[in-house]
């Protein structure tokens, strides 16, 4: 694992600050390193005053929609007049993306603190870590690391004697990536089937078990801490030109380089940096082709794209992908673009809850055009037909599964049709056996 060490100068430790040191794990070794101060703090200010601070920093989500945090907190209503509840997404199931379970494994006090300090903003009095069900490791981290929490006063009836009451409950996935999906994954934690609802009501209006819900992921409630113990000025200063992009942002790197890992960079770092310096270029012998930057539900994009980018959330969407999760999956000129993007759909049609035809036809025939396309058996009529599946799969359907389908066939297209030609014409060898 690559964990960020200060010696470039976009590196910036925070979050990852105590990865890999098995002592923050536990509850004396966080109150050792400052755990727990910021919670102590928090519940000596107002809950408006909570949620302005947090406003203030600029902090965005971080589980991929990048939806401001403060903002977000305050769409709960003012009067608890009926439960309110938090919930963690500890689901972490976007291909390319294994930044929280880092956090859940070597800092498992830091999102159990900011989750404490978000219950008490919102006017919660429970929260709900929903984990993803193969998280093995961080879900004991986790188990224990709860327990400890109440043990000492950090969580339960009465807050380090505030009079505030925080209850936590992990719950455990059963390895649905449909579950991530804020909705979904409130379904699941009622007992029901995980499928996304439709919007409006909104969950600050009608969330977990019908009560006003917020919905965090776990790097955003992770930074929490920081922010009230260090000030949001602080933290909004964290960006490298960008107001609108603050803070650090944990990038898990994946694929054809030399240095895969996490690592942790300034919002606002050029996206070069990271390729070439951090992770340490491509294989010897080897030149990039192609990035995907936020997790394979975004736009893929070329090298010329991805060498231009600054990595933080406009500067993504300027050279035409999204930030997404920061899961980042790299292809160097040895990679078959037809196959990785056909590997894509066929995830996603696996994953389709099914409840809206769009998603569950779209995904399914997508999978089927491409594999036709590379057993050798593909037409050129089938560039318009993935399109058009496309089209109909974006922007129609409750949940965005069926558009992160869409987004790298119609990206893929785009940016290497060439591919494609290949082995409609039978200039390539077929990749899949004939369907």
């Amino acid at each position: 694992m690559g964990y960020p060490h200060p010696s470039h100068p976009k590196e910036t430790v925070v979050l990852s600050k105590h990865f890999g040191d098995p002592e923050a794990r536990t509850y004396a070794g966080w109150l050792k390193r400052g755990g727990y101060d910021a919670l102590r703090k928090a519940l000596g200010m107002t809950r408006e005053a909570l949620v302005e601070e947090v406003k203030a920093s600029g902090l965005r989500g971080r589980g991929g929609a990048g939806f401001p945090t403060g903002l977000k907190w305050s769409f709960m209503p003012k009067d608890v007049v009926k439960p309110h509840y938090l919930v963690c997404n500890a689901d972490e199931s976007e291909p390319g993306t294994f930044k929280d379970r880092e956090i859940m494994r070597w800092t498992p006090h830091a999102l159990i603190e900011g989750c404490a300090i978000a219950s008490y903003a919102i006017g919660a009095e429970r929260c709900y870590i929903y984990i993803r069900g193969e998280f093995t490791e961080p879900w004991k981290v986790m188990s224990a690391a709860v327990d400890e929490a109440f043990a000492n006063g950090a969580l339960g009836d009465n807050v380090f004697g505030s009079g505030k009451r925080i209850e936590m409950v992990l719950h455990r996935g059963a390895g649905a990536y449909i579950c991530g999906e804020e909705t979904a994954m409130m379904n699941s934690i009622e007992g029901k089937r995980g499928n996304p609802r439709i919007k409006p009501p909104f969950p600050a209006v009608a969330g977990v078990f019908g009560m006003p819900t917020t919905i965090n992921n776990v790097e955003t409630l992770a930074a929490v801490p920081h922010i009230i113990n260090q000030g949001a000025a602080w933290y909004k200063a964290l960006c490298l030109g960008n107001p609108k992009s603050t803070g650090t942002k944990l990038v898990s790197v994946c694929g054809h380089v030399q240095r895969p890992g996490n690592y942790e960079v300034t919002m606002g770092t050029p996206m070069r940096d990271i390729l070439y310096d951090m992770c340490g270029g491509p294989p010897p012998g080897r030149e990039f082709k192609a990035v995907i930057p936020g997790g394979s539900s975004v736009p893929i994009m070329n090298m010329e794209e991805a060498e231009a980018a600054l990595f933080d959330y406009e500067g993504v969407v300027e050279k035409g992908s999204m930030l997404g999760s920061a899961g980042m999956i790299v292809m160097d000129d040895s990679t078959d673009m037809v196959y990785q993007i056909w590997r894509l759909a066929r995830f996603y049609a696996h994953e389709s809850c099914a409840q809206c035809t769009q998603c569950r036809e779209g995904t399914a025939w997508t999978t089927r055009i491409l594999e036709r396309i590379l057993a050798g058996k593909g037409k050129q009529e089938d560039f318009q037909l993935l399109l058009d599946l496309s089209e109909n799969m974006t922007g129609k359907t409750i949940c965005v599964l069926s558009d992160s389908c869409a987004a790298p066939i119609v990206s893929g297209i785009q940016k290497f049709r060439s591919e494609f030609e290949a082995y409609i014409a039978g200039a390539r060898e077929p990749a899949l056996v004939s369907v």
